[in-house]
């Protein structure tokens, strides 16, 4: 009975025990759907009291790319590039409830991440994800119609990411897979208003939160 209590505990999941993990550099590029959106939007002029519409969310396919070594382990370290991406969003405020404030962000980043594979057999595996880096971001925009602007501030932002994905290894050279992830880059600001208020100041600034959440397609070569 123990004999055969061994024997089956011995052939358990090759996924909790597998170390078949290819070592050495590898390229990848993601195709991914960048689902952006603007939280914790903040005052944009001394003279209004509270959110009517919140900002609300933006939507865009683009992409990213990496260079990156795998270490025996299943451990993996790569520094990737995330093209850049467009946004607008849209927020009305009381007590001037007509106006219509559009802030316009670009941002892209500079990641370095760490990756972490669990083998399920010799074909697939699971992974997770973090990483950290600088977000180099854009904001500008306008209130009411595109000639009321506020003035582009440029801005550099620690950003950092979370996610998990799966992958399948198509051959010794090349892996396939998808996964999401969580990226938060945070506050965000445009410049100051350009055209003449009601009080003919220069006191108005569009602000937010910038988070992004990715779902991709992966795809990996190794050198």
């Amino acid at each position: 009975m123990c004999k055969r209590t061994f024997t089956s505990l011995a052939a358990i999941p090759a996924f909790f025990l597998s170390t078949a993990y290819a070592e050495g550099f590898y390229g990848s590029v993601k195709l991914q759907e960048a689902r952006q959106d603007l939280s914790s939007a903040l005052l944009t002029s001394p003279r209004v009291d509270h959110r009517i519409v919140s900002p609300d969310v933006s939507k865009e396919t683009t992409g990213a790319v990496a260079l990156g070594y795998a270490f025996d382990g299943g451990w993996r370290l790569e520094t990737e590039y995330n093209i850049k991406t467009d946004s607008e969003f849209k927020s009305y405020w009381s007590p001037f409830d007509a106006n219509v404030n559009n802030m316009q962000v670009s941002s892209k980043r500079l990641m370095l991440n760490g990756y972490k594979d669990f083998a399920l057999n010799d074909t697939l595996s699971l992974y997770a994800m973090a990483g950290i880096g600088v977000a180099h971001i854009s904001s500008e925009g306008y209130q009411s119609e595109p000639g009321r602007r506020f003035a582009n501030n440029s801005q550099n932002n620690f950003a950092y990411s979370v996610g998990v994905g799966a992958d399948v290894k198509l051959n010794e050279r090349i892996t396939v897979g998808a996964g999401y992830r969580y990226v938060d880059m945070g506050d965000i600001t445009t410049g100051y208003n350009t055209f003449a208020n009601r009080i003919n100041a220069r006191d108005e600034q569009l602000k937010g939160k910038l988070k992004e959440q990715n779902v991709f397609l992966e795809a990996r070569v190794s050198f």
